[in-house]
């Protein structure tokens, strides 16, 4: 098989990915509104712990009194795509990274297309109208980037359609999987999970064959050894700590606008829900998070426009080949309306184990769109006109403008702030700070040094740490960043990391023993030097005697050694057997002199 056959279609996608991204071009080094603090934090916290300490980043001190970084289901530093951000920082890596994924997105989605039989143009029309819908170009402008991993949901099930006929590709889908949950894409993991599981399920039906459930139960428990190094850690966190099931306000109303309305402005849409017409206040944030108030429009938007959806109801005409694809977009379509479906998927959904967190169902309209994409391809494909192919340049033209007109002018505000100065120089001491405006202060602060206590997080321990200052005035509470639990004597820290704490303790006058505090959340996984690690109030502690001089603190927990156990095993196998099978190819096929 050539791929110089690929090469126009890839040229193509790479132009359609800098034009739509060409706005953000123009503001390459600004910041962005909504969600964008929380993200470049997410992703800065653990390039500070790479770069500037040399450590894995597994705890991270700077957010809620200090909590577990890769225990976080949205921790992203395990994912390839974080390479960008090493290399170019948060901010330009993180552009960066929108721009590959947009890529990866349209050429993955042609391929799939071409797997299922649809022809090139059509195929390049999936990919157009999946990519370019405004739930992607919305996701950029709030900041969403555990979202952009959607864009390999296409390539999830083109792996697991190839690993049908050839066992190697399990490793290419199991890859892919994996890769999407250790990027923190919880909601691109989860909806990818329930596509291959629906899919290969109706595969079994329709062949009354248990192979595409197998095949996808190997895809599945490949993807857990290879991604073990996260799994164990999030199950074990997550499983300890309570989370709120929150409740998203949705409607058929609401998912047909987001689908249909040529004018997806977040503000505008807001407005016309009813949601801004609530003031700002904890009696809106608790009634949104009820049911009773529309979430932010660009928790729904998801434009895939008429043309798109035409060809895709269009293809209930040819049903009998489609049926697969027509009840993936009606599960995913009903899912997506939460409790407001006539059939309780959602609820369903959440009463399985580790799914009970999830509290967003109009994400699950992304995968629709992608369904939907597929739907219209295969009708362009199958239909019968004449000067077919004209048609079907016309039609792909028209959907990308018709799509580039909605979504653009959401890029292009995606990133108004100028970034604030003299802000990379950071304090020679940690401090911890409360901050009246936690949504917008998390990124600034770390690069000042400063833990933000009251952080904007949906899934963190109980924050026990406390302020140093609160918004820049002296706490009285304050005793110190490490401190004598019985005479509240400060102490100094001879070194401060994320993974790692020392203490000076030659100052410290303590009689016989005494606890030391440090400043921070108590958490399983904590060891002392000296053997005797405690929680004092909620924050970690440790007893000491007149003998010691010194005490550390290391962050090590055993979910991390086994499950890094596990994914160096699974991969170091599967290098093995893959340069078996090559030696062996090799020696089979090796002219005979």
């Amino acid at each position: 098989m050539s791929y110089k056959q690929y090469l126009p279609a890839a040229a193509f996608f790479a132009a359609v990915s800098v034009v739509f991204f060409f706005p953000v071009f123009t503001s390459f080094g600004n910041w962005g509104l909504y969600d964008w603090d929380q993200h470049l934090f997410y992703h800065a916290s653990p390039r500070i712990g790479i770069l500037d300490y040399g450590q894995f980043p597994l705890w991270n001190a700077h957010y809620c009194g200090g909590n577990p970084l890769l225990a976080n289901p949205q921790s992203a530093f395990l994912s390839p795509f974080f390479l960008l951000v090493l290399l170019f920082g948060a901010v330009a890596g993180l552009k960066l990274q929108a721009i590959l994924y947009m890529f990866f997105g349209l050429f993955g989605t042609f391929l799939l297309a071409k797997k299922l039989g649809i022809t090139p143009i059509p195929s390049a029309l999936a990919a157009v109208a999946f990519m370019l819908s405004s739930w992607y170009a919305v996701r950029v402008v709030v900041g969403h980037t555990t979202f952009f991993p959607f864009a390999l949901m296409p390539w999830t099930l083109f792996f697991y359609l190839k690993s049908l006929q050839s066992r190697k590709w399990l490793v290419a889908a199991a890859i892919t999987l994996a890769s999407m949950f250790l990027a923190g894409g919880v909601y691109p993991f989860y909806a990818s999970v329930l596509l291959l599981g629906v899919y290969s399920l109706l595969s079994s039906i329709s062949s009354r064959n248990l192979k595409p459930i197998l095949v996808v139960a190997a895809v599945f428990a490949l993807t857990m050894l290879l991604a073990a190094v996260k799994v164990l850690p999030v199950i074990d966190f997550t499983t300890g700590v309570p989370v709120e099931k929150d409740v998203q306000l949705t409607s058929a109303g609401i998912v047909a606008r987001a689908l249909l309305l040529p004018s997806q402005n977040i503000v505008k849409n807001d407005a016309a829900t009813g949601r801004s017409l609530t003031p700002e206040s904890r009696e809106k944030e608790v009634a949104t998070l009820s049911g009773l108030v529309p979430w932010q429009w660009h928790e729904y938007s998801a434009y895939i426009g008429i043309i798109t959806l035409l060809l895709a109801v269009l293809s209930l005409i040819n049903y009998k080949r489609n049926w697969n694809l027509l009840l993936l977009a009606l599960f995913f379509f009903l899912l997506s309306l939460g409790n407001s479906s006539p059939i309780p998927l959602w609820q369903l959904l959440r009463n399985l184990p580790f799914l009970s967190s999830l509290h967003g169902p109009s994400r699950f309209i992304i995968p629709f769109v992608f369904i939907t994409a597929l739907l219209a391809a295969r009708t362009l494909t199958t239909m019968s006109v004449p000067r077919k192919k004209i048609v079907s340049i016309a039609l792909l033209v028209a959907v990308t403008i018709e799509l580039l007109f909605v979504s653009l002018p959401l890029v292009s505000t995606a990133f108004p702030l100028t970034p604030l100065k003299n802000l990379q120089t950071a304090n020679p001491d940690f401090i911890q700070f409360y901050a009246s405006e936690p949504y917008s202060s998390q990124y600034p602060n770390l690069l000042q040094n400063l833990g933000t206590l009251n952080c904007y997080e949906r899934l963190h321990l109980v924050t026990r740490a406390v302020p140093q200052f609160v918004d820049g005035i002296p706490y009285p509470g304050f005793i110190g960043n490490a401190y004598i639990a019985e005479t509240n004597k400060s102490l100094n820290l001879s070194y401060f990391s994320p993974n790692k704490v020392r203490v000076d303790l030659a100052e410290a006058q303590i009689n016989r023993t005494s606890t030391v505090v440090i400043n921070q959340n108590y958490y399983k996984g904590w060891k002392a030097s000296n053997g005797r690690v405690e929680s004092h109030n909620g924050l970690l502690a440790a007893e000491v005697t007149s003998a010691d001089r010194e005490i550390g603190f290391r962050y090590a927990p055993k979910s991390f050694t086994i499950g890094a156990i596990i994914s160096a095993v699974t991969s170091l196998l599967l290098l093995l057997i893959f340069l078996k099978l090559k030696l062996i190819r090799k020696i089979l096929f090796q002219p005979q002199s």
